[in-house]
């Protein structure tokens, strides 16, 4: 069971990190630190540090670190690209670390690595011989981004990353050269829907028990891999209500429970028949069913963003484009809110 009395509810805004914690069995707001600015990615490191990135409009991205759990935050210079590069930094996306080394994904696409000299640029992967091929991601941008980036816990040179839109790539040798892993993916956006690159991965999650085992949302369905993103398996519901969708969460034991919250489609992008609801799977995708106990059941446009779903053992939260943000105590049998007067929500974590 999820220890509570310590457990942290971030919630990454368009006006703010907002902070919670369970005191005397309710979850209170306890701080609320950048307000009024847009946080992007939010990412607590091995040693309890927190990262923030803020993607302003008038300065552009920045990047923060706290050592004392958001009671204070440091500016840290934010990765750039170099001077022999054709491409400038427009926003960070993602901020993630494994083995000491922090990884930032940003726009355009490309990763970023720490080192003594500041955050070095993977440039296998920004310049990959398909880069050509890849196409403007969301949110209007005619830029590729990259949003997901994991680790493999058995092979620490392994690097994968999903980019919109180019698909998901993988490097074997800690980010120096990368190669395509979408085979079974479809892109029904493209003329060849099976191509090689061009593919739009929402969010990609790595099993913590089972390390080949891969789940991933994306654009075109949810799919699910069994021998470490070498084949993709489209294991979208078949009653065509959890398809479409931009993050999902996995049970930490069983390889085969996942959870995800659809909407009606790329281009209605509110949930079917405007009822909210999770959906899950306890069976690897065969069946999906609605888990939906205390979301609101009519009349809601609500979307819920690639980063903006997690889970911690029991405990599950998300927040939505409308600013509502729920919680369950109980593996997704019940829902309650936690807020509903937020901007949008662009990240969700549980932390300790």
């Amino acid at each position: 069971m999820t220890n509570r009395k310590n457990m942290k509810l971030i919630a990454g805004t368009d006006k703010g990190l907002i902070i919670y914690q369970k005191t005397n069995n309710d979850w209170k707001l306890t701080d609320i630190q950048f307000i009024g600015m847009p946080i992007s990615a939010f990412h607590q490191d091995d040693y309890g540090n927190w990262w923030v990135a803020i993607n302003h409009k008038h300065w552009g991205p920045k990047l923060y670190r706290s050592k004392n759990e958001g009671e204070t935050f440091e500016e840290v210079e934010a990765p750039k690209f170099d001077q022999t590069s054709p491409y400038s930094l427009q926003s960070i996306w993602t901020i993630n670390s494994f083995q000491n080394k922090l990884y930032i994904g940003t726009e355009p696409a490309a990763l970023f690595v720490s080192s003594d000299k500041g955050f070095v640029e993977l440039k296998g992967l920004s310049h990959h011989p398909s880069r050509d091929q890849w196409q403007g991601g969301g949110k209007g941008s005619r830029n590729p981004f990259l949003h997901s980036l994991v680790f493999n816990p058995t092979n620490s040179a392994e690097l994968m990353v999903g980019i919109s839109c180019a698909g998901v790539m993988r490097s074997f040798d800690s980010g120096e050269s990368w190669n395509p892993s979408n085979n079974g993916l479809k892109a029904f956006f493209l003329p060849d829907s099976e191509a090689e690159v061009g593919h739009d991965p929402h969010s990609i999650i790595r099993h913590p028990k089972d390390p080949n085992v891969l789940w991933q949302q994306n654009h075109c369905g949810i799919f699910r891999s069994a021998d470490d993103g070498e084949a993709w398996v489209d294991v979208s519901d078949t009653n065509h209500i959890a398809v479409y969708g931009f993050d999902l969460v996995v049970d930490e034991n069983d390889v085969d429970v996942a959870w995800v919250i659809p909407a009606q489609s790329d281009d209605l992008r509110y949930p079917h028949n405007t009822k909210l609801e999770v959906y899950q799977t306890i069976d690897g995708g065969k069946n999906w069913k609605s888990k939906s106990k205390g979301l609101p059941q009519g009349t809601s446009f609500d979307l819920v963003l690639r980063s903006a779903f997690d889970k911690s053992e029991n405990l599950m939260a998300f927040g939505t484009n409308n600013g509502n943000l729920y919680l369950s105590e109980d593996n997704s049998e019940n829902w309650q809110p936690v807020n509903q007067n937020l901007s949008a929500v662009r990240t969700v974590n549980l932390i300790k």
